[in-house]
């Protein structure tokens, strides 16, 4: 669960976010807040659940995700402010898949594989704006199409080749509600991303994340699988201890919240200022200030809403060990980021930065590290952690993987 942001909050953040997010459902949360506290409750699943330790810790395992998670659905790459007008692009990659996207001049959100059709060389590095982007190899050229415009001083010596080498290879590519889509293999994006995100399109549609900045991001890599990083976004339950000296007097252990909203699993961190709120007049009351919210989008990105701004978390597997992962936090702060938001920013990408190294992800390697041993057969989740729950159920279903198994009542 990330820390909390700077307790300022601008003005214009806070009117941003009053008008976005619709106030029914702020109000729902809010009184599922209310009976918690006042019974000392939090959300609950229906029933536990053992994970295996080849869930983690197979290099089989892995092998059906990557193939049936990381190539054959869509992928949650990128926000809209990273492409945030016609002219723009941006270079990352997705696991070992180098990514190019694009937002050409007709506005549409392209993807091709970052490689240039005469030898392989990347065509671009980083985010820019441009109207032409060209191979350091032998400056091939390509719009942002895709196409090839030039091949300088190559005397015709490509002439013939057929045209099958006049484009970037292209993927399926879909931008919804602010969020950029990739699925590397087959020709079904459109069902996958139908059967993703049909139970959030509209509430992430309220964050209007077009109207946020690109900040700056961080990435690292670790010696644990990507699902343990993933799990700590998927519960509350271990805020008051291994975030002892840093975030937990900010937060509830419990109460939290939890959905499941399809495949997608809604993990809400509740904050200590909310029973200031719950004091207010009904009709003044407002959750999203109070509450870190995070949509865990199977199989490995975390789109979070934290007070001000946007938080887009990705951990890719590093290669095919399933004992390492690559992870990267990139921030988008509402527009216009002015001095003051900007130095909001910075802080909340440090403190973020430094709490998950420091003390979530050495915990994650130290699991794994139990798990590979041999020593350790299995974790079992909690009632009271339903969205640990979900999120495994869906990637082991996701897999046709049979190491998880529900426990107790069903």
């Amino acid at each position: 669960m990330p820390p909390p942001t700077h307790r300022t909050v601008a003005a214009h953040a806070r009117r941003c976010y009053k008008r976005r997010v619709r106030l029914d459902l702020q109000h729902r949360l809010l009184a599922r807040v209310r009976e918690h506290l006042a019974a000392g409750t939090t959300d609950m699943g229906a029933h536990c659940l053992r994970a295996a330790a080849a869930h983690y810790a197979s290099p089989a395992e892995l092998e059906r995700e990557l193939r049936a998670w990381f190539r054959a659905r869509p992928l949650l790459v990128a926000l809209a402010p990273d492409l945030p007008a016609p002219g723009t692009y941006l270079a990352r990659d997705a696991g070992d898949l180098p990514l190019l996207l694009t937002r050409a001049a007709d506005g549409a959100v392209r993807a091709f594989v970052n490689a240039c059709r005469h030898r392989g060389t990347r065509v671009a590095e980083g985010r820019g704006a441009r109207e032409r982007l060209v191979c350091p190899f032998h400056a091939w050229t390509y719009d942002l199409t895709g196409r090839v415009r030039a091949r300088p001083q190559s005397c015709a010596g490509f002439a013939g080749i057929g045209d099958g080498y006049d484009a970037l290879h292209e993927l399926p590519c879909r931008e919804v509600a602010g969020m950029i889509f990739v699925q590397r293999e087959g020709d079904d994006i459109d069902a996958n991303l139908e059967a993703l995100v049909a139970g959030i399109r509209e509430e992430v549609a309220d964050y209007r994340i077009a109207d946020h900045v690109y900040c700056d991001g961080r990435a690292t890599e670790r010696a644990c699988n990507y699902k343990l990083v993933m799990d700590g976004f998927a519960e509350s339950y271990h805020l008051k201890v291994l975030h002892k000296d840093t975030i937990a007097p900010y937060y509830y252990a419990a109460p939290s919240l939890a959905d499941a909203l399809g495949p997608v699993a809604r993990v809400i961190g509740v904050r200590t200022g909310v029973e200031a709120e719950l004091a207010k007049p009904p009709a003044e009351q407002r959750f999203l200030r109070h509450g870190t919210v995070q949509y865990l989008l199977p199989p490995n990105a975390v789109l979070c809403h934290q007070v001000d701004h946007l938080q887009l978390w990705q951990i890719h597997p590093a290669g095919r060990d399933p004992g390492r992962c690559r992870i990267a936090l990139h921030l988008y702060w509402p527009a216009p980021v002015d001095d003051e938001g900007g130095r909001k920013a910075a802080f909340n990408l440090d403190v973020l930065w430094r709490v998950t190294t420091s003390e979530d992800f050495p915990q994650a390697e130290h699991i794994q590290a139990g798990l590979a041993s041999g020593a350790v057969p299995e974790l079992v989740f909690g009632r009271n952690e339903p969205g640990l729950v979900h999120y495994h159920e869906q990637m082991a279903r996701g897999a046709g993987s049979e190491s998880v198994a529900r426990l107790g009542p069903r």
